[in-house]
């Protein structure tokens, strides 16, 4: 069973392709961190997560004192109309006025503040909590897009060798067609099955080449060669075995959890902050003006500094109902989040028993597939050697050959779905990070001499003239 593997994926490194002796493949981890320097989705939310923190200083500076300074310069113009003053009775004159005031104000009690203050500091949690997500979420799209450019890789060798095979065989029933030792029925059934599978090979080539282009939308660069998944892979149970437990710590630890949550608690002390507007406030005021006025018609110019201190008491009576709307908007959008916390608990509980049924899953699958491939091999070779002895059909072999492409594509498969499960089962739990990826990373061959997957396209006029050369 063993060697019957290692042909499958030599065939898997070799056919139809070229051995880089010279660059370096890229690995899980190498994909990673090209994109965590340049996928704009992971960049977007960093930075969306760097503007969102700036909410706690901005709700700690409504607690500090505010300072500012006022400058004016003011030209006056006067001119007198008519005066009970004898002495001012007419006149008119022209003067400049410079008053600067500086002036400090500083909250000594205001519900709303604080509240908002709170509040800041819950949000600063939730967008942190957001970013966490975004983080694994790169983690789980780059392993996601590198292993699904491997399957496609691995099918499309594999349909490589189904074509290599259905020629070879279609070159044999061709040949004893003519010296009349087969059927027409037969090398029609041959060659059908040998276009067929022609026709899967462009389809699974371009759907490699879709592959491709979703890591070069990650990282911003089209990947030469990647690293294949090694022939020896561990598959090993979740720990701990039991699924509630692997959900007890999603609830603890998913970051989309904790983010809902979060925002709960922020949409909680916006309740608390609306219904501040029914209290009253508190603050000191203290400023200092200086007016300097260089005359007038009733006299002289003048220079007056001027020192006030102050503590302003407010006590809001009736703003139309504004703030009692307010209130029942903010109880409304806190039940809407915590019926959002809601949603997303539940859909976190299901995509973890989901995670962790496909991880139990796909290691049954591996072993089960790794069975049939070898049990299709050796179906195989024995269907080539009846045929060319006379006791079976042409048709038996190429359901063989078929069948066997299909057992190699879902071997394939379910091996990658296991890697991906894995890293799923950590990401719906909120505990993957680097350490899961290099894990993951360290099934892969390493090896200097990675396989090239950037095949060129024959398309079909190519078949044809092949085709006619061969008629």
């Amino acid at each position: 069973m063993r060697n019957s593997i290692r042909k499958i994926f030599a065939a898997t490194c070799l056919s139809g392709c070229m051995v880089s002796q010279q660059a370096n493949a890229e690995d899980l981890i190498d994909v990673y961190k090209l994109a965590l320097e340049n996928d704009p989705t992971f960049q977007a939310g960093f930075h969306e997560h760097e503007a969102s923190k700036e909410i706690y200083s901005q709700a700690k500076a409504a607690l500090l004192p505010t300072i500012k300074f006022d400058y004016s310069q003011t030209e006056t113009t006067q001119d007198i109309v008519s005066s009970d003053n004898q002495v001012f009775s007419s006149g008119s004159t022209s003067y400049p006025t410079t008053e600067m005031t500086l002036s400090l104000t500083q909250s000594i009690y205001s519900y709303s503040n604080w509240a908002y203050f709170k509040q800041a500091k819950e949000d600063v949690k939730r967008v942190a909590s957001e970013l966490e997500d975004v983080r694994q979420d790169l983690m789980m799209r780059t392993a996601e897009n590198y292993f699904s450019a491997l399957r496609e890789y691995d099918n499309y060798t594999s349909v490589k060798s189904e074509v290599a095979s259905l020629e070879k065989h279609y070159e044999l029933v061709r040949q004893q067609r003519e010296d009349g030792l087969a059927r027409v029925t037969d090398e029609l059934d041959a060659q059908a099955r040998y276009m067929q599978a022609k026709a899967r090979e462009v389809e699974i080539r371009n759907t490699l080449k879709d592959a491709l282009q979703s890591l070069k939308e990650m990282t911003g660069q089209l990947p030469q060669s990647l690293v294949s998944l090694g022939l020896d892979m561990d598959l090993v149970e979740p720990t701990p075995a039991m699924p509630q437990e692997w959900v007890e710590k999603s609830r603890n630890n998913n970051p989309n959890v904790l983010a809902k949550r979060y925002a709960t608690s922020v949409a909680w002390q916006e309740v608390r902050r609306q219904k501040g507007g029914h209290y009253p406030t508190l603050d000191f005021v203290f400023s200092q003006n200086n007016r300097e006025t260089e005359g007038s018609l009733f006299g002289g110019g003048s220079e007056v500094e001027t020192q006030d201190m102050m503590v302003k008491l407010t006590v809001p009576i009736y703003a139309g109902g504004a703030v009692s709307s307010k209130v029942r908007e903010s109880v409304e959008l806190h039940n809407k989040a915590q019926d959002e916390l809601e949603i997303e608990w539940r859909a976190t509980e299901r995509e973890t028993y989901a995670a962790f049924d496909g991880v139990v899953g796909s290691i049954a699958k591996v072993e089960a597939l790794q069975r049939s491939v070898d049990a299709y091999e050796l179906g195989v070779d024995a269907k080539r050697t009846a045929y060319e002895s006379g006791l079976t059909s042409s048709l038996s072999v190429l359901d063989a050959e078929r069948d066997l492409f299909f057992a190699r594509t879902e071997f394939s498969s379910a091996r990658y779905d296991y890697l991906i499960n894995t890293l799923r089962l950590k990401r719906a739990v909120g505990l993957l990070g680097d350490t899961d990826l290099e894990q993951v990373n360290a099934m892969l061959s390493g090896e200097e001499q990675a396989f090239e997957i950037t095949a060129s396209v024959m398309d079909s006029r190519t078949y044809r003239s092949s085709e006619q050369a061969r008629r």
